[in-house]
């Protein structure tokens, strides 16, 4: 991305809002050149513009960022996880995480279940790889014998996973549950591996 564009980003993650005007004075740069880059970045849904009327005189508009915007930045979510994991161990032993996760991933799939609602075992697949893509996996799919293959190019857990590798269960689980069907998986990144690859079937196919 054009260096004034995440700086664009970086000023309005710190302000909040901004207008044109304040952008171009904290990038002195001009405001022609500036709304040329906020047209690039709001086509791009990364950036959202507001009108603000005042009592008198003509509005004004102020840009923020998007939700998408918003998940460009760095997270530490995985510090939370491992310390809210590491209180289940202390009070319950790894059992407990263990439980604790097979009700996440029965939820997690229950909640998701009205994406992947579909007759056949293909579309579920397809289905499945987009939501999984959507959250952070980058996963494709593709046939393979009398199945098909889900592959999963990042982990979005992975920093947790290595930690609490019951994580990959509930993982499995999760996707056990949203394709109704029998998942095996081939390939692991915690073992070193560069990706994840699941084989999925009907349920009693060998």
């Amino acid at each position: 991305m054009h260096r004034s564009r995440v700086e664009i980003l970086n000023i309005l993650k710190r302000r909040d809002e901004a207008t044109l005007e304040e952008l171009a004075a904290e990038l002195k740069l001009a405001t022609i050149t500036v709304r040329s880059h906020v047209a690039v970045l709001l086509r791009d849904g990364l950036v959202a513009v507001n009108e603000v009327r005042g009592r008198v005189g003509r509005p004004h508009y102020v840009f923020t960022l998007t939700e998408q915007a918003q998940e460009l930045f760095p997270k530490s979510y995985d510090v939370l996880a491992n310390r809210l994991l590491e209180a289940v161990e202390a009070a319950e032993g790894m059992e407990g995480v263990a439980r604790l996760l097979a009700r996440v991933a029965e939820r997690w799939a229950a909640e998701c279940a009205p994406q992947v609602a579909a007759r056949s075992l293909a579309d579920r697949v397809a289905a499945v790889a987009r939501l999984r893509d959507e959250e952070g996996a980058m996963a494709r799919w593709e046939p393979f014998d009398d199945g098909y293959l889900l592959y999963q190019g990042n982990c979005p857990t992975y920093r947790v996973a290595r930690r609490y590798p019951q994580v990959c269960r509930a993982e499995l689980t999760y996707l056990t549950r949203l394709l109704a069907a029998e998942v095996v998986r081939l390939e692991c990144q915690l073992d070193g591996r560069g990706q994840c690859t699941y084989l999925i079937r009907e349920s009693g196919n060998r």
